[in-house]
């Protein structure tokens, strides 16, 4: 592709259409968001700041997009390197605008549709020739911004090098995950998720099963996302689900189980009531007050949901592993084990017969579900886990025709789907019927496929260190009871500090901080302080505590540089254990916050010090009143404020304006690497700070009467006000901060400190941290 992307045309500014607009915002590309009229494209536009969950990485973003019109603004195509269609899905729409806007396109231009179901080979027909090899579908699900995948179609006539620069500016611009399609009703993934879905609909009446049954049993215990199936469903919208289920119906002629997609009687009446799910308030469940109820497939009425409890389901429970939880279900004796057999060998057969009419190999088509659907495993990755040859036998005694390339697999020897092993990642390949290698991006770095090479230099429980090369160490997390939220242990403490050691006997020049889990870190262990607050070993909390301090300065003041690479949930020692770090390479979407207060605390391990730090140097000198700065950091600590994404962080302080955002969370360790070679030559480390400025007495007067305030009108709780006050006192300064006076980092670690252990010691705070470890949320008492 000869001509760089610098600004696009989205065409449609309905939901999608201005989301698409968002995204690109997002990465910095300005566009022109068309509709039909000025006042339906400024309102797509004026929609991206009100849509929830936001589409925008922060509101400004807004301003990179121009709303147009076909009328007034047509000649203005002229300016645009990519055209993306995003109009309604009937071809007579797509003709007609295809019509209207190609005589005033340049020659050079890419035009693509975002279409998830119309043929490429009939849209193409309406493109002059000389757009025609300039021409593929590019099919991003919503919403954009938080959905990875971008499924790509060619067509006979699309030329390899538009088609393969739009794959690298989705991946290395945009951060999507780049799946190949062929032009096949739905493409991958709604052809197989919305199987699934239909499939489950069709067990639930046959089992007998309820609502939250089924959604508990296709949700996070298997790998899926919280709304598994019928919550899906109705976010989705019931009518969307079954005009994308007839599109497979109706093009799926030669498809053995196209039956599956014939909406059955529920689905009909519920779209018939107009009960299409959270848009009308109504769909597979409905919200009464404060309560949520389930639909009666029986009645047709929604009735209290009734408490899920089945044998399957706690087997599962009792495992980490995602693998292994799908293989405690599947393999349940009780009424869950044999719904969920049923679905997973009867949709696993399905998407193999697929092969290879929607993709030629198995990796696209479990990325598909992982970036489009949520699955933490794909298909076949979940085959695997199960055991292929195990479920084949059991599949051939239930009379399921097992597709007979699954069978040629397995007596050429091959057992899995897939291998790891001696720094390869490899797959069976169908056409071939060769074992193949599967690439990796050359802007990435996969963690495990760096272990299976020999650069696994130490395992522990909760952390490993791992050779990167060229003298780059890494710390990966991954905690050994919370492997999704990666809380801090002792474990995760011993990798960072022999670390550390390597750094300082010179045996490696940096390291990066980052893995490749769900979360980066979701905070302290609050089991463990609980525990040691119930035994009254304070002593020993402090001991912890002044570690936790001691190891972020060590990170700080390192000889050699440390890159941290935050990514999703990084909470509470999330964010302090990054702080410290030379620079950080984020990824964007990153919800980060000191959320200490939530549990009755403030941050103990040098959280109050490297806001105020980071909100001093992100101010570049502008601040006179060192007030200011101590009442961003109590407003930001003080009400438990998370970014909701990098971009949002560097406002709030949890990120410096110099710190590095990449929108593809598979390059984020490649680029933090990158980044701490470059800081290597020449490193010299941080300068201590013996020269803050905090306001005092005078400024925590005022912090205190604003906090009474807030109690009088009964907007906190005393314990509130007692958090608050204690935590004016740090931002403040403590008793040495004055607006003449001068306050060094120990000082400020040691008043932390003091104020963590006193409120440690209250009872209130106790019943915080209880509350958060059995319900997951904040106890306001």
């Amino acid at each position: 592709m000869s001509e760089k992307i610098e600004k696009v045309a989205v065409l449609g500014a309905g939901v999608m259409g201005a989301q698409l607009a968002g995204h690109f915002a997002n990465a910095g590309i300005p566009s022109l968001l068309y509709d039909i009229t000025q006042e339906l494209a400024e309102k797509g536009l004026e929609n991206l700041t009100k849509l929830k969950p936001a589409p925008l990485y922060k509101p400004k973003n807004a301003k990179f997009i121009t709303p147009c019109n076909y009328d007034d603004h047509i000649e203005r195509l002229k300016e645009v390197n990519w055209v993306l269609e995003a109009v309604a899905e009937r071809m007579d729409i797509k003709e007609k605008v295809y019509k209207n806007i190609t005589p005033h396109l340049k020659d050079s231009v890419i035009i693509t549709s975002n279409t998830s179901g119309l043929p490429l080979s009939d849209l193409v027909n309406f493109l002059p020739d000389k757009f025609k090899s300039r021409f593929m579908i590019t099919h991003f699900f919503n919403p954009p911004r938080y959905m990875r995948l971008l499924e790509l179609v060619k067509g006979e006539l699309t030329d390899d090098a538009i088609y393969q620069g739009i794959a690298d500016f989705g991946e290395n611009v945009l951060g999507k995950g780049i799946v190949h399609a062929k032009d096949t009703p739905n493409f991958i993934a709604n052809r197989i998720g919305v199987f699934g879905m239909m499939l489950s609909l069709k067990l639930t009446e046959e089992m007998n099963l309820t609502v939250e049954e089924v959604d508990k049993l296709t949700g996070t215990i298997v790998g899926r996302p919280k709304s598994a199936t019928y919550r899906t469903s109705d976010l989705v919208g019931l009518d969307t689900l079954a005009h994308v289920a007839k599109t497979s119906y109706d093009k799926g002629e030669e498809d053995e189980q196209r039956d599956i997609f014939i909406s059955p009687k529920i689905l009909t009446d519920l779209i018939e009531s107009g009960r299409l799910g959270q848009k009308t308030k109504a769909g597979f469940y409905k919200k009464v007050d404060k309560n949520i109820l389930s639909l009666n497939f029986k009645t047709g009425e929604y009735t209290p949901q009734k408490r899920v409890r089945f044998d399957g389901f706690r087997l599962a429970k009792d495992h980490q592993d995602t693998g292994e939880k799908i293989t405690a279900m599947v393999y349940s004796d009780d009424k869950a084990g044999k719904f969920f057999w049923e679905l997973i060998s009867q949709t696993l057969i399905y998407t193999a017969n697929r092969i290879p009419e929607i993709s030629d190999d198995v990796v696209n088509i479990d990325n598909a579900l992982k970036w489009g659907f949520g699955w933490e495993l794909g298909p076949f990755e979940s085959w695997d886990a199960i055991g292929v040859e195990k479920s084949v036998k059991r599949m051939k005694e239930d009379d399921k025709k097992v597709p007979q390339w699954i069978k040629e697999m397995l007596s050429s020897g091959r057992k899995t789907f897939y291998e790891t092993k001696n720094g390869n990642h490899t797959y069976y390949d169908i056409p071939t019927k060769q074992i193949k290698v599967e690439p990796v991006g050359e802007k990435m770095i996969n963690l495990n496929l760096e272990k299976s090479k020999g650069n696994l230099i130490e395992k522990h429980w909760s952390a490993s260190l791992i050779d990167l090369g060229d003298g780059v160490l890494n710390v990966e997390y991954h905690s050994i009871l919370q492997p999704t939220l990666n809380p801090i242990d002792g474990s995760i403490l011993e990798m960072i500090s022999k670390g550390l050691d390597l750094l300082d006997a010179g045996k490696y020049k940096a390291m990066v901080l980052g893995h490749q889990g769900p979360n980066f870190c979701a905070g302290a262990n609050l089991a463990s302080i609980i525990q040691m607050c119930d035994a009254e070993e304070y002593d020993r909390l402090e001991t912890t505590v002044k570690g936790f301090q001691d190891l972020t300065q060590r990170i700080r003041f390192s000889k050699a540089p440390v890159v941290a690479a935050p990514h999703h949930l990084t909470l509470g020692g999330g964010f302090e254990f990054i702080a410290p770090a030379a620079h950080r390479v984020a990824a964007a979407e990153l919800y980060i916050g000191a959320v200490e207060v939530g549990v009755g605390l403030i941050p103990g391990a040098g959280g109050n010090l490297r806001l105020i730090m980071n909100l001093t140097e992100n101010a570049g000198g502008k601040v006179r009143n060192p007030f200011q700065i101590a009442q961003k950091a109590f407003e930001t600590i003080g009400f438990a404020k998370v970014a909701t994404s990098a971009d949002e962080a560097k406002f709030h302080g949890y990120l410096l304006k110099t710190d590095t955002v990449i929108l593809n969370n598979d390059q984020r360790i490649w680029a933090a690497k990158q980044k701490a070679l470059e800081l290597i030559d020449g490193y010299e480390p941080p300068q201590y700070r013996d020269d803050l400025k905090l306001p005092g007495i005078g400024g925590r007067t005022a912090m205190k009467t604003v906090i009474k305030g807030f109690k009088l009108k009964g907007t906190i709780s005393a314990h509130d006000e007692l958090i608050g006050n204690k935590l004016a006192y740090v931002l403040t300064g403590g008793d040495k901060g004055g607006f003449t006076k001068k306050v060094d980092e120990q000082y400020m670690l040691d008043i932390e400190r003091e104020v963590f252990l006193s409120l440690a010691g209250e009872p209130l705070t106790h019943d915080r941290i209880r509350f958060m470890l059995k319900k997951g949320k904040p106890l306001r008492n």
